[in-house]
C-alpha cells in the first residue's frame, strides 16, 4: 500500500538499518498529480455521501470536485507539454545552488516566460465551461490581457500580497506557476537534493521561498520523519518534529484536532509566535494528501483561528481573502 500511495522516490539505504534524514526529497510529479486528484475527488464523494442520497451537497464539497479538474490539468500539461531545459533556466537563475532560498522573480522575468502563461490560458479554456458565467467571464478577460498585466498579478501573488489578486483568478493562475516551478526545480536541484539545505526565514521553501501546504509525518521507508510540502513547486523539506515551522521554537508547541491525539490531521501552534500549521500524519493513515485533506478539514482552521493563532501556510485552493 505504501509504494502505491507514494508520490516520492524510494529511499536509497547505503547502510541497512540506518535511516538516512535527505534534506529536500523532489517529487514525482506524474505520481503527485494523479493521487491529489484522486485524493480530492475520494473526498468529494465521502462528504457526498456524508449529506445523504438526492441531498444537494455544499458548495465546499462541489469545489473539491472541481479543484480536481485543475490538478487533472496540470497533470495534462505535464504529459503534453513538459518543460525543457532551456525554458527552465529563468527559475534556475533564480534559485542559486537550490538550497539557499531563491531570489523573488520579477514582473519582467515573470513576463518573459511564456510556459506558465500558455498553462494559464490551456487551464483557462478548458474549465471556464464548468464555471458560473460571471467568474468565467472574469478568467477570460485576464486569459487575453497583455503579458505584462498577467504577469503582474503573478508576482503579487508570489510575493505573498494576496489581497492585490482575485481568490478565484489566484487559483488559476497559481496552478499554472506551479506545473511551470515544479518542473524548472526539479531540473535545476536534484544535484544539490544531497546537499545542506539552509535555514529559511519562517516557514518558507528553501528551494522557491513559497509557503508550505502543510507538514507531513512520513510512513514507509521514511517511516516517523516529518517534512514541509512547498505549495509552488511541491518539493519537501525535513522539519525537525516537536519544533515551531514558523520561528523554530520548541518551549510552547501543541498540537490540536477535535477528537484524540492519535488523530491523523492535527493543528501545531506555537505560544511564542502564535503561528500554526497542520500536520498529516501519513504514518496513521497512508492516504492523506496535503493539499486535499487540507482542503476537506477547514473546520479545524477555523478552531485555531478563533484562538487567535495565525496560519502559516497556502492552501493553492484556498487563498486568504
Amino acid at each position: 500500500m505504501t509504494s502505491f500511495f507514494s508520490d516520492i522516490p524510494p529511499l536509497d539505504k547505503t547502510v541497512p538499518g540506518v535511516q538516512a534524514i535527505e534534506p529536500i526529497i523532489l517529487p514525482r510529479l506524474a505520481v503527485l498529480y494523479r493521487r491529489r486528484a484522486e485524493r480530492l475527488r475520494q473526498l468529494e464523494q465521502q462528504a457526498q455521501t456524508a449529506t445523504g442520497e438526492g441531498e444537494p451537497i455544499s458548495g465546499r464539497e462541489g469545489y473539491l470536485g472541481f479543484a480536481a479538474r485543475v490538478v487533472d490539468e496540470q497533470a495534462r500539461l505535464l504529459a503534453d507539454a513538459p518543460l525543457s531545459a532551456e525554458e527552465a533556466i529563468p527559475v534556475s537563475a533564480l534559485l542559486g545552488d537550490g538550497l539557499s532560498g531563491a531570489e523573488r522573480p520579477s514582473v519582467a522575468m515573470l513576463a518573459g516566460c511564456a510556459y506558465w502563461q500558455e498553462a494559464f490560458r490551456g487551464i483557462v479554456e478548458n474549465l471556464s465551461p464548468f464555471m458560473p458565467e460571471p467568474a468565467a467571464a472574469g478568467l477570460v478577460d485576464l486569459m487575453y490581457a497583455d503579458r505584462s498585466e498577467l504577469a503582474a498579478k503573478a508576482a503579487a501573488l508570489m510575493a505573498g500580497d494576496y489581497a492585490g489578486v482575485d481568490a478565484g483568478r489566484s487559483v488559476f493562475l497559481w496552478a499554472a506557476l506551479s506545473v511551470f516551478w515544479a518542473q524548472a526545480v526539479a531540473l535545476a536541484t536534484p544535484h544539490a537534493a544531497k546537499g545542506e539545505v539552509l535555514e529559511t526565514a519562517g516557514a518558507r521553501c528553501p528551494c522557491c521561498g513559497a509557503p508550505p501546504s502543510g507538514g507531513l509525518v512520513l510512513t514507509g521507508d521514511r517511516e516517523g520523519l516529518r517534512y514541509l510540502q512547498c505549495s509552488l513547486c511541491e518539493t519537501r523539506w525535513h522539519k525537525v518534529r516537536a519544533t515551531c515551522s514558523v520561528c523554530g521554537g520548541t518551549d510552547h508547541v501543541d498540537y490540536w484536532s477535535f477528537e484524540t491525539t492519535d488523530v491523523a490531521i492535527q493543528g501545531e501552534t506555537c505560544g511564542d509566535c502564535h503561528g500554526y500549521i497542520k500536520i498529516f500524519r501519513q504514518d496513521r493513515e497512508p492516504t492523506l494528501e496535503v493539499v486535499a485533506d487540507d482542503l476537506a478539514s477547514l473546520g479545524l482552521d477555523t478552531a485555531l483561528e478563533q484562538q487567535d493563532f495565525v496560519r502559516a501556510t497556502l492552501n493553492p485552493f484556498a487563498f486568504p481573502v
